[in-house]
């Protein structure tokens, strides 16, 4: 009955993938002149995925490359994120990495053309700041996460692992982010996950537990797709905003107070605190457009972890003929050998 239902959804998707590879301008080439305007979706456009595509729209760096990015319209995160890009027509988005691997598992025509998140950034656990028992990772006995199958639910496997310590607790799903604070606050859970953006806003409230970074570095959260139709119909088009991604990431290390603003405004956020979130990304290295074999190997550990059962064969969901000529393109495995 699952793979039924499995059948159906791949189906459906597909025939959406079919739509997106047949919008963005038809035969219309991305000329810098003239560009090509496409909508994106981007998982959690309120947290740091955004920055590099407010800050390519904003400084007009994906219009150097001939694309005009109009509306990025937010994921819910995950494979919901993947549904929005496709049904709503857009030929381009950043999605999350096991929702891509789930995806392409059921032989759904989704391609990986660039990186996004590339480290553990925004993978940390808190507690409330008062909780005097739990300081440290050895302490939780309860974790919180977002919803089954999700990169938070891996994580709380996977960071014990990394640090050497039994795997065995008690894990609640919490729904969402403001379920996962509500389950602090009424002592239910030790730590939950909490995005940068409402840990920088809220930092005399909560207290900082799990810092992802101290045990995992390379780490695959998403990926910028598009469908196989659509990169070889519009092949300039997703070149181009790759390279307007790539340059807007550049800057952001070079401007992150600037970048900071840019931010603050679209998620009416503090500037204090949209730049603590804007200075993490950057101090973590967390955006590569590019691909490398031990952030890929990391996501499919977590996506094992959640519940991805298969060989994974990166050669057949991830292209990396489209990206800048700098960027790196490095896979776990050798492609056309």
């Amino acid at each position: 009955m699952r793979r039924s239902l499995a059948a159906r959804t791949a189906l459906v998707i597909s025939a959406l993938l079919v739509v997106a590879g047949c919008g963005g301008g038809g035969a219309k080439k991305a000329d810098p002149k003239d560009p090509v305007t496409i909508d994106v979706a981007v998982l959690a456009a309120t947290e740091f995925y955004v920055i590099p595509w407010l800050v390519g729209q904003k400084q007009g760096f994906f219009t150097d490359h001939g694309v005009e990015v109009g509306k990025i319209v937010a994921g819910s995160g995950g494979s919901a994120t993947l549904r929005t890009q496709l049904s709503g027509g857009m030929p381009i988005g950043e999605i999350g990495y096991k929702s891509v691997l789930d995806a392409w598992s059921e032989d759904v025509p989704v391609l990986a053309v660039g990186g996004g998140a590339q480290g553990p950034y925004g993978g940390d656990f808190y507690a409330l700041a008062d909780n005097d028992r739990v300081n440290e990772l050895r302490d939780i006995k309860k974790w919180a996460y977002t919803n089954p199958g999700s990169s938070v639910y891996a994580l709380s496997f996977l960071l014990p692992q990394a640090a050497g310590l039994p795997t065995k607790a008690e894990r609640i799903s919490a729904g969402g982010v403001g379920e996962g604070a509500a389950l602090l606050e009424a002592g239910t859970v030790d730590v939950a996950w909490l995005p940068p953006s409402l840990a920088s806003r809220n930092q005399g409230k909560f207290k900082l537990v799990v810092s992802t970074s101290k045990y995992i570095t390379d780490f695959q959260q998403s990926v910028i797709t598009t469908s196989p139709a659509y990169a070889k119909e519009h092949p300039d088009v997703v070149r181009g905003v790759l390279a307007g991604w790539q340059e807007a990431a550049k800057w952001i290390t070079q401007n992150p107070e600037a970048a900071a603003r840019i931010y603050a405004e679209h998620v009416d956020l503090p500037v204090a605190a949209a730049t603590s979130v804007v200075k993490g990304a950057v101090e973590s290295n967390v955006w590569n457009v590019g691909f490398n074999p031990a952030a890929l190997k990391r996501g499919t550990d977590a996506a094992v972890v959640s519940g991805f059962k298969g060989e994974v064969k990166y050669c057949e969901f991830i292209d990396t003929s489209y990206l800048p000529g700098a960027a790196t393109a490095e896979l776990p495995t050798k492609c056309g050998a």
